[in-house]
């Protein structure tokens, strides 16, 4: 929360507690969960509704980019930084989030891709 009140000292969201991941939830309402997780699976942080396992997302998602990057590469096409899939559902994008992490996040089957896009990878960056 930012004040004006001479007698506080303002704060960032992240350093009241917010975070990367809430706020990004907060600014796209399509997205349904997010989670930080290192670039062999483990959760570092999460943002998810109780219906989502934590650990299956991170270990998923991991895998996903992985497999993806390689056969990026194996085509030529290089390491690849992002994937998105539609599912009747919803999504579910991935994006590296820095040289060690990747960032996963599900969103409603009626989110408009390219602001769910823009904002996760606006949120990526930050967590690089």
């Amino acid at each position: 929360m930012v004040t004006s009140d001479p007698g506080h000292e303002a704060q960032s969201p992240e350093s009241s507690g917010g975070g990367v991941l809430a706020q990004l939830r907060v600014s796209n309402p399509d997205i349904t969960g997010a989670a930080l997780v290192t670039a062999d699976g483990f959760p570092v942080e999460a943002d998810t509704g109780p219906e989502t396992d934590e650990e299956s997302l991170a270990a998923l998602a991991a895998d996903l980019l992985a497999r993806a990057s390689r056969s990026s590469e194996e085509f030529g096409n290089g390491r690849l930084d992002e994937l998105y899939a539609r599912g009747d559902a919803g999504y579910l994008i991935v994006v590296r989030a820095g040289a060690d992490q990747v960032l996963a996040c599900l969103a409603s089957s009626n989110a408009t891709v390219g602001l769910l896009l823009r904002d996760v990878r606006h949120a990526a960056a930050r967590l690089a």
